[in-house]
């Protein structure tokens, strides 16, 4: 974890350095990161693949593991999580848009996908799929559906034509790399309660470990609810990016 750590800083390094410096083109030029937009949406993008994305991995030992679901039946416990999503995405979320501000439909998504998040830690081996999974499964799968499009209208509010394509996949970017640091992370926040964290690992004990990363995820997202009102409303000036 550590050499990993240096290796990902090291490379940060490099890059900053030959994009500002020496790169005619940069393909992400510095000064966007003036933007506060950029800045602050790309820190809470961070945070939340950090948490949406490792979650799967999780949830999927934990349904083989701990309440001794077959791989075919894991796979459909996950059919809440994603129906939900996409409905509350594609459907809701946009309507929603129109009525309130981006940043407070992102700090409410941010919070019901935390409390999500804290009831999925109450997680226990007598537990079943219902006691366990659904309820915890519609509030994540609510929460995130909400919180997807404020925060990618917000990192990319105030970013000019010239920019769109750089700031887009900067955006797209950091929720993937969000997504493997964070699995890291939350291994390493989870392996201390956990005898292993492997298919064969003891059930008890991953359950218990896997309980503090759910726990750390509801916590992650309380914090992106807080950055929410520090980015710049969609639309609105930014002294930054003078």
């Amino acid at each position: 974890m550590h050499r990993s750590a240096r290796a990902v800083a090291l490379g940060a390094a490099v890059f900053v350095a030959v994009e500002g410096r020496w790169s005619r083109h940069p393909l992400v030029p510095l000064r966007l990161f003036r933007l506060r937009a950029i800045t602050v949406g790309n820190l809470a993008m961070l945070l939340v693949g950090v948490c949406l994305m490792p979650m799967w991995y999780f949830l999927s030992l934990y349904m083989q593991q701990g309440l001794g679901l077959s791989a075919l039946a894991t796979g459909l416990g996950f059919l809440p999580h994603t129906a939900i999503t996409v409905a509350v995405g594609a459907l809701l979320a946009p309507r929603l848009m129109n009525r309130m501000p981006a940043r407070t439909l992102l700090a409410t998504g941010c919070l019901i996908a935390a409390a999500g998040f804290w009831w999925q830690s109450r997680i226990d081996v007598t537990d079943t799929y219902l006691t366990a999974i659904l309820g915890p499964a519609i509030a994540i799968a609510v929460g995130g559906g909400l919180l997807n499009t404020p925060l990618t209208t917000l990192v990319t509010s105030g970013i000019t034509r010239d920019d769109a394509g750089a700031a887009s996949g900067l955006m797209n970017t950091t929720k993937q790399v969000g997504g493997a640091l964070g699995l890291a992370a939350l291994l390493t926040v989870a392996g201390g309660g956990a005898t292993g964290m492997g298919l064969t690992a003891d059930p008890v004990g991953l359950t218990a470990g896997f309980s503090v990363a759910f726990t750390t995820m509801a916590g992650l997202l309380a914090v992106v609810a807080v950055l929410a009102a520090a980015l710049p409303a969609p639309g609105g000036h930014d002294p930054a990016a003078q």
